[in-house]
């Protein structure tokens, strides 16, 4: 039974789901990382690829402010360490460099929150600068969804990476995916890659700062 890290806001149904399958973590809120992400696990954690490790920071951000508190909100695929690399936390840029992995630069530090990774070579993002820098790669294959139909309370809008992970063979989402403009592209992107979506009507996609799953073993970085 792997563990499974969320926000401590996810809906109900979400946590019902997940907890019938898998040991379920929940991050509570830290005023240091700001107002409406105090608890984004996302900001705190990150997984490296499909099958490595999830990383932890012991590392309190310099402020609750972005992007301070965007450290380590990175995306890990297989070969790659997509960020804002001027912001990055030193620690798991060593790590990464230590593991060959190459890093790509982008402008957005809530990386993680902006794309869901699908599996080690596929993400979906609405970031238009997220698209631009990683079509350019052609070991990657992105589908670029409109922006908007995602909630995040305090905020005008949330980020489409931060309402949903993947979990098994399964693509889980907190909230209503029918609900956004681009549902059917989504679903149809995610079934090509041989998995399962799984959302939940009763309430709006909301963003809670992703679902990590631990499938491996843990690393603390200091």
């Amino acid at each position: 039974m792997s563990r499974v890290y969320l926000s401590r806001a996810a809906g109900e149904p979400l946590l019902e789901y997940l907890s019938r399958r898998h040991t379920v973590v929940l991050t509570q809120d830290d005023p240091r990382y700001g107002p409406g992400v105090e608890a984004h696990t996302d900001l705190r954690l990150c997984k490296m690829g499909l099958r490595g490790p999830v990383l932890f920071s012991t590392e309190p951000p310099r402020s609750p402010a972005y992007p301070d508190n965007a450290a380590f909100c990175a995306v890990v695929l297989e070969g790659f360490l997509i960020h804002r690399l001027d912001i990055t936390a030193p620690a798991l840029v060593q790590y990464c460099r230590g593991h060959g992995l190459r890093a790509v630069n982008v402008r957005q530090g809530y990386t993680r929150c902006s794309c869901l990774p699908v599996d080690d070579r596929s993400l979906i993002t609405s970031d238009p600068g997220l698209y631009t820098a990683l079509r350019e790669i052609p070991a990657l294959s992105m589908l670029k969804i409109r922006e908007g139909g995602v909630c995040l309370p305090g905020f005008e809008t949330g980020f489409f990476g931060g309402a949903a992970g993947r979990v098994g063979d399964t693509v889980v989402f907190n909230g209503d995916l029918s609900a956004h403009p681009d549902a059917p592209a989504i679903r149809a992107f995610i079934a090509s890659r041989g998995l399962e979506v799984q959302d939940f009507p009763a309430y709006p996609l909301t963003d809670i700062g992703s679902v990590i799953e631990e499938s491996s073993e843990r690393e603390i970085l200091p």
